[in-house]
């Protein structure tokens, strides 16, 4: 399973939503416009999700740039419940917008395997965003495929990102996506409002191979500032050869004054295989740090 993720699908929407988006967009001037002569209306999901969508613009001003210290541990586990293998990486986890780009990508390098050492704390990712920016997103890239390959399984992937549902949310992918409110809940003592959300436009956001591979879940959205709480994402379904289900949670972050990404948990399986095993995998993040991108020139986002 491939996340062109949102990187491919960012740059592929750029050609399949000039009509939609451009019109989505003129119904989010209308809404806000309404909101503000109607003071006092209830809030309705629209209304919600372009403060998430504005939520997730100032989110990227405040977290793009930023590494963190990611501890992800993974384990591949039988239908009678029994661990076959287990693996834990360290991490950094790099989420940078360069300048020229519509929106951010994450990646991971790997620093530790198993505990083992595979290479020393060289802060190569945010390295390559100051020294090489010509050519950084390209270089990052290899770096997360070459990091890919320490995950156990069987199942190549590279969604495993706790910034799936961001991009879900963002602005320029919201209009994949249809949304209704299922309910309210308390999240870490702010009441959120429970969206699901289908995916149904092409290309979806995540393909395996050549195919598309449409996306379903929930997000927990503060209703007031458009934060995300936490999040449910499910990529593939019992006709897919693989699916995935991860669940993000999210805390305020006080020296970085918003809501970030604090732990990961997912599950891969192959609905067509009964006999087969599980793949799940746990990871934590802290140690958030920020670094600046300060170049002149403008990043060709790779396509």
């Amino acid at each position: 399973m491939n996340l062109a993720g949102t990187l491919a699908a960012a740059l592929a929407s750029r050609s399949t939503r000039s009509g939609g988006c451009r019109r989505w967009a003129c119904c989010l001037v209308v809404l806000v416009v309404g909101a503000a002569a109607a003071a006092g209306q209830r809030l309705d999901v629209d209304e919600v999700l372009f403060r998430a969508s504005q939520a997730i613009l100032d989110f990227e001003k405040v977290f793009s740039n930023v590494v963190t210290e990611e501890m992800y541990g993974q384990r591949v586990v039988d239908p009678s419940g029994k661990v076959r293998r287990e693996r834990k990486l360290v991490s950094d986890f790099l989420l940078v917008r360069p300048p020229g780009a519509d929106s951010w990508f994450g990646f991971r390098d790997v620093l530790q395997v198993d505990g083992k050492q595979v290479r020393d704390r060289q802060k190569r990712l945010s390295r390559l965003f100051l020294e090489s920016p010509d050519d950084a997103l390209e270089q990052a890239a290899r770096v997360a495929k070459e990091s890919a390959r320490y995950n156990i399984g069987g199942i190549s992937r590279n969604i495993n990102l706790p910034t799936m549902a961001l991009a879900i949310l963002h602005p320029m992918n919201q209009y994949r996506f249809y949304f209704e409110k299922a309910g309210e809940e308390t999240v870490e003592g702010t009441m959120a409002w429970v969206i699901r959300f289908v995916e149904h436009r092409r290309p979806t956001l995540v393909r395996a191979g050549r195919g598309d591979v449409f996306a379903r879940g929930t997000v927990w959205v503060d209703p007031e500032g458009g934060h995300l709480l936490r999040s449910e994402l499910f990529v593939g379904d019992a006709n897919s050869p693989v699916r995935s289900r991860s669940m993000v949670e999210y805390r305020l972050d006080e020296e970085m004054g918003f809501w970030l990404p604090t732990r990961m948990e997912e599950v891969y399986d192959r609905p067509g295989r009964t006999r087969s095993p599980v793949i799940e995998g746990v990871a934590d993040y802290s140690n958030f740090r920020r670094f600046e991108v300060q170049v002149d020139e403008i990043i060709e986002v790779p396509r």
